[in-house]
């Protein structure tokens, strides 16, 4: 492999980018947000927002095909000018930047509340900001190294835990399918859009990825499959705990704790969990990697390193100031600004299919 390989994506690396850390956002906290949203349909809720961002991601890919391999801001530059595109940006930052806000706190709680036997204080959870901003501070494409790694982890944790769940899931607690209503699915979905909207990874990686033949083809189905673990996920959750399930706050360690081998051969399960917030850690940092991206763009910043460090430690004063007030955030993020999420996660992505000024159709790459 040559060192121009080593400095992009690949299409196979983003495949298993999705693989790897779209699953593991979505395991925590999730499940209980849907089961107090949309009760039995939840999986509904959850497979509608796995379609919205499947939308995303092609229009992602569509706009990746016309420019030849360019990055979403040179894209929006070219069409709206340097003004709009930091606009963009910015709108992007407060996007990626809120949306961690969530994913940190909650596995947070979950390592503090499930792991620990005495309570934790604020700086327990320090390491993971430090891995954030080193994370940050490195090349795209180290990205893609990770997910190479990381994807054995997330599956072979999910497997797991799946497999000890399967016994014990009354499927059938699902039925009648759409005995919610659409306004309690659609509830769900509106609630749960800040741990969704990852087919926007794909405008911040376009820049980093050489067009490919039959990109769409191993694009698409990579990503229903790391959807289908989430979706999964709701259908096991509600099947073992039925009109119980809202009472459930973190998912992980409640759908596997009632199986046989559990009762047998002890936690077993604890070997998938940790396997899940190995690869969770990484996943969290994505939005605050995006978040660095962009204020890296409309600054015109070379130094990355101190643009991450500043980021990252802008999260940790923020988590720690709303430490005492987690609850009240969390619904403000499933409430007030779930409109917020809709429009930067997919409405602005499908807007970005009009953008054809300076476009280089090259109809022979992405096919």
């Amino acid at each position: 492999m040559d060192n121009n390989d080593n400095n992009h994506f690949r299409i196979r690396n983003v495949c298993l980018f999705f693989i790897a850390f779209l699953p593991a956002t979505k395991i925590f906290l999730l499940p209980h947000v849907l089961a107090r949203a949309a009760g039995a349909d939840m999986w509904i809720s959850a497979a509608v927002n796995v379609v919205l961002d499947a939308i995303t991601l092609f229009s992602a890919f569509v706009l990746w095909k016309r420019y030849g391999g360019k990055d979403y801001y040179e894209i929006l530059t070219l069409n709206i000018g340097k003004i709009g595109a930091n606009i963009v940006y910015a709108a992007y930052f407060f996007y990626f930047f809120f949306k961690a806000f969530t994913l940190v706190n909650e596995q947070k709680l979950y390592v503090e509340r499930t792991l620990y036997e005495n309570t934790a204080n604020f700086f327990t959870f320090l390491p993971f900001f430090v891995f954030c901003a080193y994370l940050a501070s490195k090349k795209i494409f180290v990205l893609g190294r990770l997910a190479d790694i990381m994807f054995l982890c997330t599956a072979i944790g999910l497997i797991i835990l799946y497999a000890l769940a399967f016994s014990n899931t009354d499927f059938t607690a699902v039925l009648p399918v759409g005995a919610s209503g659409a306004g309690r699915i659609l509830k769900g979905s509106f609630s749960a859009l800040n741990w969704f909207g990852d087919g926007v990874y794909l405008f911040f990686l376009m820049g980093s990825v050489p067009p490919e033949k039959r990109a769409l083809g191993k694009l698409l189905p990579s990503y229903f499959a790391a959807g289908l673990f989430p979706v999964l996920c709701m259908l096991m959750f509600y099947g073992i705990f039925s009109s119980v399930a809202v009472r459930q706050e973190f998912a992980m360690t409640e759908i596997a704790k009632y199986s046989v081998a559990i009762n047998n051969i002890g936690r077993f399960d604890y070997v998938a969990i940790f396997a899940l917030l190995f690869t969770g850690a990484a996943a969290m940092s994505l939005p605050l990697y995006f978040a660095t991206e962009c204020v890296l763009k409309i600054a015109g910043i070379e130094k990355r390193a101190y643009v991450a460090a500043a980021v990252s430690a802008a999260m940790f004063a923020l988590v720690t100031l709303l430490r005492e007030h987690y609850a009240t955030a969390l619904d403000i993020t499933v409430g007030a600004t779930a409109a917020f999420y809709l429009a930067m996660g997919n409405v602005v992505p499908l807007l970005s299919l009009f953008l054809k000024r300076g476009a280089k159709h090259a109809e022979e790459n992405g096919r």
